[in-house]
Order: C-alpha cells, then structure tokens, then sequence
C-alpha cells in the first residue's frame, strides 16, 4: 500500500465499516465489531508514528493509549450491558473511560507545547475568552444537570468528569487551533477528529440526561469517527509537521473568523442571562457575574495588547518614514521639516553643511554597489561622531548628506565643516581593500524667517564651488 494513500484507504475502508455497523441487527455483532475498528484505529496510530517518526513522539503515544483504554472501556461496557443486560454506574468502564479523556487532554497539551517556541500572549488570552465562553454553556447545560443528588458522592464525581474533561479538552483544542504553525493535512484530521469527540460527548450527555441513550445507536459512530480520524492523522506523511515548532507572530493580528469567535464568546454571559430569563427558570447570578468580570477583564487585556501592539507599528512606520534605510541617519523628508522648523521657530541664525563626497562614484563602479554602501554607512558614522549633541546630520541621496547646526556662529560651523572634512578623508577598509573619499562642502548661515528652499540653494550653489574649485573644501557664498 503506497504510503501517501494509505491513509484514504484507511478512512473510507472504516467508513464503510461504520455504515456497516448501523445496519447489524444483533448486539453482540456490534460489540464485537465496533471493538475491531477501535483497536484497528490503536494499531494505525502506532504504525504511523513508527513509519513516520515525528520529533515529539509522545503525544501520539497518548492518542493510542486514548484509542486502546476506549476500546477496552467499551469492550466492559457491552458486556455489562448486553451480557449481563446490567446498567451499573459508575463501573469498572468508567475506570477506563476517564482516563482515555484525560489522555487525550494530555496529547493536545504535548502537540501545542511542541508547535509553540515562546510566550504568545495574545493566543493565551484569545483562548481564555473562547474558553470561558463555552465554559457557561458548558456549566448550566451540562455540568450543572450532571450532578444528581440522587446519587452517591463518588457517583456524582465520576458523572461530572465526563462534562469537566470535554470542557477542558475543548480549551485546550482551542489554544491548539490558534497557535502559530503548520497547517498541513494531518493537522486538519487531528482537530476534526478532537472536535467529533466533543460533539458526540455533548450529545450522549444531553441523551444520557434525558434517559434516552442506546448502545448501537447512531451517536456510536461519532466515537468511531473521533478514532478514525486520529489514526488518519497518524497515517499521514505530513504528520510530522504538527509536532515541528513556530515562533509565534511578534505583532498578532486578529482575522476575521477569530474576531467573530471571540465576539461571540464576549456575547456569552448576556446572552445566557437572556435565555435564563426566557425560559423562566431560576438565574445562576454568580456564574453570570464570574463570567462577566472575566471575559470584560480578558478582554481589556487584549485590547491593551493591541493598542500596544499598534502604538509599536505606528513608531515603526514613523521611523521608516523619516530615516534613511542604509545609513541610519534623518532622510530627506525628515531633514526638510527640521530646516524649516528651524528658520521659523528658532530665535538666532542656524548654519547649514551641504556635504558631498568626492570620489565616490570610482569606489561604486570599482567595487560594486555594496561596497559603496559600506562606504556610505562609514562616513554617516564619522559624520555623526565629529558634530554635537543638537545637530541633525541627514542623508539627502546618493553620496550627498546635510547636517543642521542650529544656533552655530560662523566659527562654529567652520570648525565642525573643517572636522568633518578631515574625519571623512581618513582610509576606510573595506572587505581587504583601503579605500579613500573626500568631500566637498557648502556652508551658509541662514537668519531666522529666511526662505528654506533659497538657503538650501545657496548650500548647494557653495558645495559646487568647493567642488570646482579643486574638491576637498569648505566654501561659503
């Protein structure tokens, strides 16, 4: 059997089995029948882990150990019933079937510890909203039902297991479903597979409360289902993937089927209250309160983490928008603003440097473009080292940059202009090889009111005259 197709020929061989099974008028068959495919589906996920050999191997072991404690529950389940014809709660079955549950919580913690390589607030959070919104329903339609006072302390215990672990498996299927990772095949039949198990056991509870389950009914394929899809899941070639880990996403967006999710979950303690009400029943108030105040703090915490989250990626933006990406330095646009501010708000003159370098353009053609940035990121670094503390020093393009002396006299502007020129001359190696630039420069001291973009000209109009004039020099006009 071809590798990538077994597991097809598994699923449609077992749901023919399924159909199969409805159509057997004797019990006994049933039994003995629905025993087979259980132990089929513990032997599928074995083999699929052995021939597959994901990274992280236990929590499939716990998907068999569910599939086998299942089936031998099942098993003891038949023959007390139809053996002995005997409806004994709770019995030795339930001594297996808990466990079972209790493994399968166990293998979804394994896959989600597995996939997830960091602390993902966000997911925590989202899971914890979806999960107490279920968890109302969960108390006042099922748990809350379960707990008979007709029967004994142990009796109630073991009665309100079943509803407790569906619950927390359902919270930890969630927190699954949510984290970051591959999305493959076997994956989709894991958690289809989790999720007809919590759909059968909400329906047998609902039926065992009404009096009105039989063995042999059809809610018995739903198990069957719940295990044929897990060994499916195991049979699968990309069944390794689930178990391989993701970083989670440093700025989590929340998509439009988990913003509905947790919409509605946030909707869960009025809308319980309202159906309370409706049905004119007693009103369980302090679980709608606990569930208010539970999901409006959860929920503010999420609103905080992504009001955070926004505030991050509107700096980010803001930064990219107004700095040079290969130097470090003010770019154009942010370079303009802070001239301009400057003549206009800054009582004094405020000098301005027009620097351009000289020979440049050999070492680019020469070398190659990445060498010429690193030739460009070098002379932003000197550049920056040589000025003071207030002045902006920008990158207007290509090998051209301008530094903003706010308040500088012309001696001042002078002697920084002077310091950048010898800092830029100085070697630069470069992958091995010794390089050199220069750099003409144009200076002028603008009055405070003066024009921005006739001062700039004027930089420029001094930058050319130091460049024909012999390069390697501070000019003013």
């Amino acid at each position: 059997m071809p590798e990538s197709r077994g597991w097809q020929r598994y699923t449609a061989i077992c749901a023919v089995a399924a159909l199969v099974y409805l159509l057997i008028p004797w019990p006994v068959v049933q039994a003995v029948y629905s025993t087979l495919l259980h132990t089929s589906a513990f032997v599928a996920i074995v083999v699929g882990v052995h021939r597959h050999r994901p990274s992280v191997r236990w929590p499939w072991y716990l998907l068999a150990a569910r599939v086998g404690l299942f089936a031998a529950g099942d098993v003891v389940y038949w023959v007390q019933t139809v053996w002995f014809e005997e409806d004994v709660f709770p019995s030795i079955a339930d001594a297996l079937f808990v466990p079972s549950n209790l493994a399968i919580i166990a293998a979804l913690i394994g896959f989600t510890m597995a996939r997830h390589t960091g602390w993902d607030r966000p997911g925590m959070l989202d899971a914890a909203v979806l999960s107490i919104g279920a968890g109302m329903l969960f108390w006042l339609y099922l748990i809350a039902p379960s707990a008979d006072d007709s029967l004994s302390l142990f009796a109630q215990v073991v009665s309100l297991a079943y509803p407790v672990l569906d619950l927390l498996a359902l919270a930890v299927l969630v927190r699954l479903t949510i984290t970051a990772g591959d999305r493959s095949t076997a994956y989709r039949l894991l958690v289809g597979g989790v999720a007809c198990l919590l759909v059968t056991d909400v329906l047998y509870t609902f039926m065992e409360l009404e009096g009105i389950y039989l063995s042999g009914s059809p809610l018995d394929v739903g198990w069957m289902a719940n295990h044929v899809l897990l060994a499916a899941a195991a049979l699968h070639p990309s069944m390794p993937a689930i178990s391989q880990s993701a970083e989670p996403a440093r700025v989590s967006v929340i998509g439009r089927r988990r913003l509905y999710g947790l919409a509605a979950a946030s909707l869960m303690a009025p809308l319980v209250l309202l159906i309370e009400w409706l049905r004119g029943g007693p009103i369980d108030a302090p679980l709608i309160a606990f569930g208010c105040i539970a999901l409006y703090l959860l929920v503010l915490a999420r609103l905080q983490g992504v009001v955070g989250q926004l505030g991050e990626l509107l700096q980010t933006a803001q930064s990219q928008a107004n700095t040079d990406q290969l130097t470090g330095l003010a770019n154009r646009r942010l370079f303009h603003n802070h001239w301009e501010k400057n003549l206009t708000d800054r009582p004094g003159p405020t000098a301005l440097l027009y620097v351009d370098l000289d020979g440049f353009k050999a070492i680019n053609d020469t070398l190659g473009h990445e060498s010429g940035d690193a030739v460009l990121r070098t002379v932003a670094q000197r550049i920056v080292a040589v000025v003071r503390s207030g002045d902006v020093v920008a990158r207007l393009g290509g090998d051209e940059f301008a530094v903003i002396l706010p308040g500088a006299s012309d001696d001042q502007a002078d002697d920084i202009a002077a310091r950048i020129l010898a800092t830029v001359s100085r070697p630069i190696d470069i992958d091995g090889n010794r390089v050199g630039v220069g750099a003409s420069i144009g200076v002028v001291l603008a009055p405070q009111g003066a024009d921005p973009e006739q001062e700039i000209k004027r930089a420029d109009t001094a930058m050319y005259a130091a460049k024909t004039g012999g390069r390697g020099q501070v000019r003013r006009v």
